[in-house]
């Protein structure tokens, strides 16, 4: 019986570093390419080894999106996110699922109303979402030039007082909360400085928001024109941002919303038409806005 458990120990450590394996080259190609190839001090297990530290999200393992890593139960029982791995009588280990709810959404369409026990989260752009898209009775945490690296930061005034995000979201439960950042941090670090931090204000949301949906939405792409003549504010730099914070969605209780695919862009750039400065969109264009996230509602 022990050698039976000992070979199938054994099976599921070599399976798992073959995974994992697979997992870091994965990471390296997206993640930590900059840092060269591969070599005996650093093979692609040790790269996984590095993501998990990292928090990066875990991609298509067992066929599907997984945000945890390997943890023994027990002596007989090793979890993988909801997959527990079990030895049996005989010795043999076994997949099982555990109880809790992993179901996956997909987007509907919504009322106004929707909006009702919503937060959003962001920059100049939700300041005018706030004014101008006809969102009556949301709450609304937003500032010019709002960056992701405010959130801990005393910088709102709410009910009287000077504050931060991260105190508003401890006194108040929201169903929905949609953050919306990006443009300010493009001249500042790299795509993959500001993914850690905004990767680390999500986690952070995640937990003391437990019952809310969160909403990542894509940043809004600048025109063509802005775009050609930026030095940091370009689509590329917002477009390689915005396929980072994408994989923290897991369908789940985090959603990805891009807005960049509404009809306020056309061809990779915001429509010049639509802007006033080449950023922030006119006025009588939120109504656009608003409507797309109504028609990318999660309705559990």
């Amino acid at each position: 019986m022990n050698d039976k458990k000992n070979y199938a120990l054994l099976l599921l450590i070599v399976l798992s570093a073959l995974a994992f394996s697979l997992l870091g080259s994965r990471w390296h190609s997206i993640y930590y390419s900059d840092e060269g190839a591969y070599s005996l001090s650093n093979p692609p297990l040790a790269t996984a080894m590095r993501g998990i530290h990292d928090r990066l999200s875990l991609t298509e393992l067992f066929g599907r999106s997984v945000s945890s890593s390997l943890s023994f139960i027990d002596n007989d029982t090793l979890l993988f996110d909801d997959i527990a791995l079990c030895l049996d009588e005989a010795g043999i280990f076994a997949a099982e699922a555990i109880s809790y709810d992993v179901r996956s959404y997909s987007f509907s369409a919504a009322d106004d109303d929707y909006f009702d026990d919503a937060c959003f989260i962001g920059d100049s752009r939700t300041v005018g979402i706030s004014q101008y898209a006809g969102i009556e009775d949301a709450v609304f945490l937003c500032q010019n030039s709002l960056t992701i690296y405010d959130y801990y930061k005393e910088k709102l005034t709410y009910n009287g007082e000077k504050t931060s995000i991260r105190d508003i979201l401890l006194q108040n439960q929201f169903a929905k909360i949609y953050i919306m950042v990006g443009i300010n941090e493009c001249g500042t670090g790299t795509p993959e400085s500001f993914f850690n931090a905004y990767r680390d204000v999500v986690n952070d949301i995640r937990s003391i928001q437990p019952d809310a949906l969160i909403f990542i939405q894509a940043n809004l792409f600048v025109t063509e024109s802005k775009s050609n003549d930026g030095d940091s504010i370009t689509n590329e730099n917002i477009s390689s941002r915005n396929k980072l914070i994408a994989t923290l969605a897991n369908k789940k209780d985090i959603f990805y919303i891009d807005i960049n695919e509404s009809s306020l862009c056309e061809d990779g750039a915001l429509i010049s038409e639509y802007t006033w400065d080449q950023v922030h969109i006119r006025a009588q264009y939120y109504p656009i806005w608003k409507d797309f996230l109504l028609q990318h509602a999660i309705i559990p």
